[in-house]
């Protein structure tokens, strides 16, 4: 709206805050989805539902506009080399380049770390514009009326849950829960803890009421479900170091029954199969989804694959991720001898690896995975070249995602994506109990060797992970094997506080039989805290006195 964009001059701050102000002016009055006054609307469950539907936002796996891709998510960590120009900032956070933008005050989509902050708040914006006109309008269920307040609460606490993690992880956020008045527009961070707090408390709510189910069926699994509020719980715990919390709420999702490991009734002799199958088309529906966008994978073929299928490339796969597989008797590369380690590393095939590689994965000669196509990154003559600007530069191609059938397609698929899913649930378990000193409580056993199997593995080594130090460095690279694309391993980075170690000096790609050497791709140069949250505009610190950059920034 004219009268709208009139407002924003204050910066992406005020831009996002400005329309939560209760006010009589125009701008404010007609922020409903048909644009009428609020004397006109709030008045029936029809446009209460339509309001409701402004406050969605499900992040996607691929380039999604609005948000962040999980996917690519992988490329600001050291699963991956980014190199997609339609968000270069997710190779500058990578590389340590990134600086806050001195004048755009209205970034694009594509400059998500900034677009972000503005989203978020215009979203919050219009679950508190719900909450305070719902109770003005006429119901004839007033179940349906409770349920719409819950679900605007959770993505309430889903949005602020998101600006907490990537703007304000050592320093908080300005945190919003009703429509201001003018007088308030400049607010300060709200530290770190009580934003906590108080996000714990809008999920508590949902949580110990009835307005929602458990889990919505089928037809309706876009709408938040009190599984979900849980899920969101655990998860902003866990990558706050609250482990008693997060644990707790990680123990009611897994007595509930309702989730399980997927298993794959394909008849193919894979043992991978299990794991392949949960990211295509043939393990759609499962039991092991909690969270998941509908058709969130549809672009992610089309932004991976190499030129050899049109595609962009923009994931490249990086050495240190490959040399994280174990061999498949449970043997890390790392602990074998140098001249055998150096095979593996040269040739991730020098032996069986564990199977997740496989599906997981195109190295270089793959012929797996689609039909009439071997991955050649060091043939000139292919669309996979490594000295393509569409070609894969670091010789390790991503193969998780990619199915026949969406071969061809132009990103027109509809292969949805998971943002949270049972097998993360336990790992988050396993977590708690190792970092509040649980190590040895069978729990840990039982659900890493539950995610192992499932997998293909051999279950875990007592006499090797026999200590709190050990059974740490299982976990983490499970969970950096198990979640690998999904846009988990860059939070996990930031709260193990291993940044500095894994974020800095220079990165390789594959052994180059050409060279007789390892692709190097760049130097990284990431310091931390300073990286464990995005910088916000830099007019935002001469717009609102009361805010400035992240620690570091």
């Amino acid at each position: 709206m004219k009268r709208y964009n009139k407002i924003i001059f204050k910066g992406l701050f005020l831009a996002g805050l400005i329309g939560l102000f209760s006010s009589c002016e125009d701008f404010l009055t007609r922020d409903k989805p048909n644009a009428s006054t609020d004397d006109d609307f709030w008045k029936t469950q029809q446009e209460c539902e339509s309001a409701l539907g402004t406050c969605k936002l499900w992040l996607r796996g691929d380039w999604g506009g609005d948000e962040i891709g999980m996917v690519f998510q992988d490329g600001a960590s050291d699963n991956v080399y980014f190199t997609g120009n339609f968000d270069v900032r997710i190779q500058q956070l990578g590389n340590g380049s990134l600086v806050p933008p001195a004048d755009n005050n209205n970034p694009g989509p594509w400059e998500y770390q900034f677009y972000t902050w503005n989203q978020c708040y215009r979203k919050i914006r219009n679950c508190c514009r719900l909450l305070d006109n719902i109770d003005n309008a006429y119901f004839t269920n007033e179940s349906e009326r409770d349920r719409m307040k819950a679900e605007a609460k959770v993505w309430r606490a889903w949005y602020h849950i998101r600006l907490l993690n990537w703007y304000g992880r050592n320093d908080g956020i300005p945190y919003v829960d009703k429509a201001l008045l003018p007088s308030e527009i400049y607010m300060a961070r709200t530290p770190v803890n009580e934003c906590l707090d108080r996000i714990n408390a809008e999920l508590d709510e949902v949580i110990n009421s009835e307005a929602l189910p458990f889990i919505w069926d089928e037809g309706r699994r876009d709408r938040m479900s009190r599984s979900i509020a849980l899920t969101l719980k655990m998860d902003v715990n866990l990558q706050f170091k609250r482990y008693d919390i997060a644990k707790a709420a990680a123990w009611e999702l897994i007595k509930s029954g309702e989730f399980e490991l997927y298993y794959s009734t394909a008849t193919d002799n894979n043992p991978g199969k299990n794991y392949r199958d949960l990211f295509t088309y043939v393990g759609k529906q499962n039991k092991e989804r909690i969270l998941y966008k509908g058709g969130g994978s549809s672009g992610i073929f089309s932004r991976c694959m190499s030129g050899s299928f049109g595609g962009q490339g923009v994931m490249n796969v990086l050495k240190s991720f490959i040399d994280t597989y174990e061999t498949i008797d449970g043997q890390t590369i790392q602990s074998l001898s140098t001249s055998e380690r150096e095979a593996y590393e040269k040739d991730p095939y020098h032996g069986v690896r564990d199977p997740r590689l496989n599906v997981s994965v195109f190295v270089p000669g793959d012929n797996t995975g689609l039909s009439n196509y071997t991955f050649s990154p060091f043939n000139p003559d292919c669309g996979d070249y490594i000295g393509r600007n569409d070609g894969i530069r670091s010789g390790y191609m991503v193969k998780k995602f990619m199915t026949e059938d969406d071969r061809g397609n132009n990103g027109q698929g509809s292969l949805d994506f998971v943002i949270y899913r049972y097998a993360e649930v336990l790992l988050d378990y396993v977590e708690c109990l190792v970092e509040t000193g649980d190590w040895d409580d069978p729990k840990v056993k039982e659900y890493i060797d539950a995610i192992r199997v499932r997998s293909g593995m051999p279950k875990m080594d007592q006499t090797v992970y026999n200590s709190e130090e050990k059974v740490r460095e299982l976990y983490r690279r499970e969970r950096r094997v198990e979640l690998c694309f999904e846009g988990k391993r860059y939070d996990d980075i930031r709260r193990w506080g291993i940044g500095n170690d894994v974020m800095n000096g220079p990165i390789y790609g594959a052994w180059n039989p050409d060279t007789q050497s390892f692709i190097k791709l760049e130097e990284r140069r990431c310091t931390f805290p300073k990286f464990d949250s995005w910088p916000i505009p830099q007019k935002e610190d001469t717009s609102n006195p009361n805010i400035s950059q992240p620690t570091g920034w």
